[in-house]
């Protein structure tokens, strides 16, 4: 495994110069990367995340850090409380990766690995069949990530499942098995469970192949994405028809692609499609909505992203002996608390600026969570709001504007800053 390791980051030109923060959640994977980093001479910083969801939390961190301590290198650990109202995935996946970027800046690193391996890339190349994607989606997960400011970097995706539990046996590693991983709630497990099996079966060297499959993908993919940049640059992000029209099809998509994601903009095929439609047409000025804020924009000889026109903005306030009355809901404060029908915030009234007020969605809100400031655009990505939908949405905030609740969505870490300290309430009652 050392070998294959170390021949792996090499021929992907991958050069760790720098103490890497490595991903311990515990379980055989990450367990498995870490002493092999180790014994590779790398410098190491054990991170692990307890999620306080197991009664076998407590006893893992314990372990992590035990094992921190044995080996002589840094431990850094994040406390994560789940409220069971947020998206418990992309919240926590979020806090994470924020909490891992963190002990980047303490150690002077910018480097963090991760455990996936083989395995995980044949359910996410599956996931991506299934789910519809680009050629870089369809590529499954890739080796290095690069912001610009901080690599992840992925070691054990030339590894199988079964050789890292080998490893682990071999070198007497102590890990947890999560019992949840053994659950079908997801479509992950399910296919872990029921179609991957049944693959290698047909292909026993289907982790290898899939290697190769995605390999190939994520070079065809890097040589395309590098035309396109150099496109977008040479013509101020914009597509000219003079020169877009000759292209390669291939090319066409992910420049169209490309001036999405550098938007933040959600992509499919439909919208893809949809563009090059507009883009390929003989129609004067034209634009697709591509989400509440951004439209996509067809002038006489370029197109282009650009913001939406601002909606007219719907501002209600609430303050302590207000009652707000809607089609929907009816909002009001109590010091008595509701029962359980009803959706609430527990408040400390002297933690808090009123009055408050209830109003829709504004250019660059965002909300304080224990990951970080989060975009408002983002949370409604991430929970898969339709457009249509985004601009109802109530968006509550206290009297400085801080976003406290994104109701039905997401509550402000303000909130659970009160805790123990709670004397009133916020009271959503649904008609």
């Amino acid at each position: 495994m050392l070998k294959k390791v170390k021949d792996f980051l090499k021929l992907n030109n991958i050069n760790i110069d720098k103490p890497v923060v490595v991903a311990v959640s515990g379980g055989v994977d990450s367990t498995v990367l870490l002493d092999v980093l180790y014994k590779l001479g790398y410098q190491v910083i054990l991170a692990h995340v307890n999620h306080h969801k197991r009664v076998e939390s407590e006893e893992e961190e314990k372990a992590m850090e035990a094992w921190a301590k044995k080996l002589n290198i840094p431990y850094e650990v994040l406390e994560y409380h789940y409220d069971h109202t947020d998206n418990f995935h992309n919240d926590s996946h979020n806090a994470r990766y924020n909490f891992f970027r963190d002990v980047c800046k303490k150690y002077n690193t910018n480097i963090i690995c991760t455990a996936h391996h083989l395995d995980d890339q044949i359910e996410t190349i599956l996931m991506k069949l299934m789910e519809g994607s680009n050629l870089y989606g369809y590529g499954g997960i890739s080796v290095v990530n690069d912001d610009g400011e901080f690599q992840i970097i992925r070691p054990l995706l030339c590894a199988a499942k079964d050789e890292i539990y080998e490893y682990a046996k071999k070198e007497k590693i102590l890990y947890f098995e999560d019992s949840s991983n053994q659950e079908d709630l997801f479509l992950r497990n399910r296919l872990r469970h029921n179609v991957v099996p049944i693959l290698k079966e047909e292909c026993s060297d289907l982790a290898m192949k899939t290697l190769e499959y995605s390999t190939i993908l994520k070079e065809s993919f890097n040589f395309i994405r590098k035309l396109s940049i150099k496109y977008l640059n040479d013509n101020d992000s914009k597509i000219v028809y003079d020169t877009f029209n000759d292209l390669d099809i291939a090319l066409k998509k992910d420049i169209i692609c490309l001036m999405l994601e550098q938007n933040e903009i959600r992509k499919n095929n439909n919208i893809i499609y949809n563009v090059l439609d507009l883009v390929s047409s003989n129609s004067g000025n034209k634009q697709i909505d591509l989400n509440d804020d951004y439209l996509f924009v067809r002038n006489y000889d370029k197109s282009y992203v650009t913001k939406a026109t601002k909606k007219d903005e719907l501002k209600y306030k609430l303050d302590l002996d207000d009652v707000l009355e809607f089609e929907e809901y009816k909002i009001y404060f109590s010091k008595i608390k509701p029962n359980n029908s009803v959706k609430y915030l527990k408040l400390c009234y002297n933690c808090l600026k009123f009055p408050f007020f209830i109003r829709n969605k504004k250019d660059g809100d965002y909300i304080k969570l224990k990951s970080g400031n989060k975009k408002i655009s983002r949370v409604f990505i991430d929970n898969k709001v339709p457009n249509n939908r985004r601009n109802e949405v109530m968006i509550i905030t206290d009297g400085d504007d801080n976003v406290i609740w994104v109701y039905d969505y997401i509550k402000s870490d303000l909130i659970y800053a009160m805790k123990g300290h709670e004397d009133l309430y916020l009271i959503v009652e649904e008609k």
